[in-house]
C-alpha cells in the first residue's frame, strides 16, 4: 500500500471518529513548483468547527528522505471574495524534522498562511493555500542566525461534520 494511501485510510477513519465533535479534516498536498519546507508533500489538517484554529501534520517519505513538519495556524478572517469563493488569512507556526544522507536537521518559524476555499457539495471544502514562511533552523553545528525564508504551496479538501 501506497503512502498517499495510507494517508487517505487514516484521514477518512479519524473523520468517521472525529464527526460527532464538529470538525473539518482533509489532506492537502504540496505544490512542487513553490517549494517548501519538509513535510509539505502530504499534509492532514483537521479545523474545528467555529475555531479559528488549524492544525496540521504534514509529512515527505523518499528512498534517501524522511520529513516531519507540524503547523498550527489562528485565522484572523475567513470570509467571502466573490460569489461563492471565499479568503482566508492567518498567523501561524512551523516546525519541522528532516533526515537526509544521515544529517539531521530541524526547523522551527513562523508562517502566514494565504489561501481560497470553496464550498461545491455541503460536507466538502475545497481549498488552495499559499503561506510565506520565515525558519531558524538548528542543525549540527548550530548557527544563529540561520534564518531562511520559504514559501509553502499546498491544494486540498476537508470534509466537515457540522
Amino acid at each position: 500500500m501506497t503512502v498517499r494511501k495510507r494517508v487517505l485510510m487514516v484521514a477518512l477513519l479519524t473523520a468517521v471518529a472525529l464527526s460527532a465533535h464538529g470538525f473539518g479534516i482533509g489532506l492537502a498536498f504540496g505544490l512542487e513548483p513553490v517549494g517548501g519546507l519538509p513535510g509539505t508533500n502530504a499534509f492532514l489538517s483537521v479545523k474545528p468547527n467555529g475555531s479559528p484554529l488549524l492544525w496540521g501534520l504534514g509529512f515527505t517519505v523518499g528512498s534517501e528522505q524522511i520529513s516531519i513538519g507540524l503547523t498550527g495556524d489562528y485565522w484572523f478572517t475567513n470570509e467571502q471574495l466573490v460569489g461563492v469563493l471565499n479568503y482566508y488569512l492567518g498567523l501561524g507556526f512551523y516546525v519541522g524534522y528532516a533526515r537526509m544522507n544521515d544529517e539531521n536537521d530541524i526547523q522551527l518559524g513562523g508562517r502566514v498562511p494565504i489561501g481560497l476555499n470553496i464550498f461545491p457539495l455541503s460536507p466538502l471544502e475545497l481549498f488552495l493555500e499559499l503561506a510565506p514562511t520565515f525558519t531558524q533552523r538548528i542543525a549540527d553545528p548550530f548557527k544563529f542566525p540561520d534564518f531562511n525564508f520559504g514559501l509553502q504551496g499546498s491544494l486540498g479538501f476537508r470534509f466537515w461534520s457540522r
